[in-house]
């Protein structure tokens, strides 16, 4: 007998498969990472990352560091990036100009590395199971690079750096790649936002986001990863509810361009050390979610705190608020984390796929 509420899942439904935000501190190399999702997780996961590995765990860390070094920049503020107060803060020098091969990203020669890794393995990346590459939201680059007037004056170099990176990924993996583009600043803006203005900040983030959508060339694979930040694994913010989550969303999807396929849209709904909610209250916003059936719906919500009871209960609670099967994930990469605690938090994405 099926008790009111619950929710019954057709069985044409397709099933759920696990997704990997990027950073896997478990791992050496991307090699170690492929291996481990080819032979031990199969057909559970949909795209393959190499795992973030090394100084990219840091996620763009290390490339403020080199960026400090330039004659152009200036350090406003030495951080360590232990925690959101600890961070650097940068600034272009008087009289110079940033401009975007200023910017040391790496992003299409680890895709390069990563489908190499791959081909040598014996294993290629294809359309069906394509390699995942997670892209720094340009403005993201900005904001905690150079600060707010920063960004407002340098942006622009951002966003043309971080094209050129797309252009040049899309250009050697076609189909076989799918690019992730992470947005921490977004979400927070709007969750930070007071209750009336909530929909004009939706609407802003999610145009600056999409500028950057707009730019990569046509036929490219895209997928959205919203995040509430992760540094020290806390969040900068929590949610009271998946309202600002789902006023982001919606802007995103009614706004995505034509000519760009948007593969799937991640929601973390948690955040950091901080489980996810148990309260139906919570997720109820997710039921006036508008995410075409096109578009995967991969669920933030696997987290090592919490215990497998609470862990099928969120899960029943999306499901059944979204009106579909999702896709499971934690809320952030696994970065943040020591390799047990990753290890802890895989473990509960296995137990949601059940």
């Amino acid at each position: 007998m099926i008790a009111k509420g619950e929710y019954v899942r057709p069985d044409a439904e397709p099933r759920r498969r696990l997704h990997f935000v990027g950073t896997m501190p478990q791992f050496g190399t991307a090699a170690e990472a492929f291996s481990w999702q080819v032979s031990q997780l199969g057909d559970r996961v949909r795209r393959l990352s190499g795992g973030e590995t090394g100084p990219r765990l840091s996620w763009f860390v290390p490339l403020v560091k080199e960026l400090k070094n330039d004659p152009k920049i200036r350090a406003v503020r030495e951080g360590d990036w232990t925690d959101y107060d600890d961070v650097d803060r940068l600034a272009v020098r008087r009289g110079y100009e940033l401009r975007p091969e200023d910017i040391p990203l790496r992003l299409a020669a680890w895709a390069q590395e990563e489908l190499a890794v791959l081909d040598a393995a014996g294993t290629p990346a294809t359309a069906e199971r394509p390699l995942q590459i997670g892209v720094p939201s340009p403005l993201d680059l900005a904001l905690f690079i150079l600060g707010p007037a920063g960004a407002l004056r340098h942006v622009s170099v951002f966003l043309k750096a971080v094209a050129a990176q797309i252009e040049r990924i899309v250009a050697v993996g076609g189909d076989r790649v799918v690019l992730q583009l992470e947005t921490p600043a977004a979400l927070i803006a709007v969750s930070s936002a007071p209750t009336p203005l909530r929909r004009a900040v939706a609407e802003l983030m999610g145009r600056l986001t999409l500028q950057q959508v707009t730019r990569a060339p046509h036929g490219t694979r895209l997928g959205l990863h919203l995040c509430l930040g992760d540094m020290g694994h806390k969040a900068r913010v929590r949610m009271r509810n998946a309202d600002p989550l789902v006023r982001l969303a919606n802007v995103l999807a009614r706004r995505w361009p034509s000519g760009r396929t948007l593969e799937y849209l991640h929601l973390p709904l948690c955040g950091g050390e901080q489980p996810p909610s148990t309260d139906p209250d919570f997720h109820a916003p997710l039921r006036r979610l508008r995410i075409p059936a096109s578009v995967e719906l991969v669920a933030g919500i696997a987290h090592e705190k919490q215990g497998r009871d609470d862990q099928l209960a969120v899960r029943a609670l999306v499901e059944a608020a979204t009106g579909r099967r999702v896709d499971i994930a934690t809320a952030c990469g696994l970065g943040r984390r020591s390799a047990a605690e990753a290890d802890e938090a895989v473990a509960r994405m296995l137990l949601l796929l059940e």
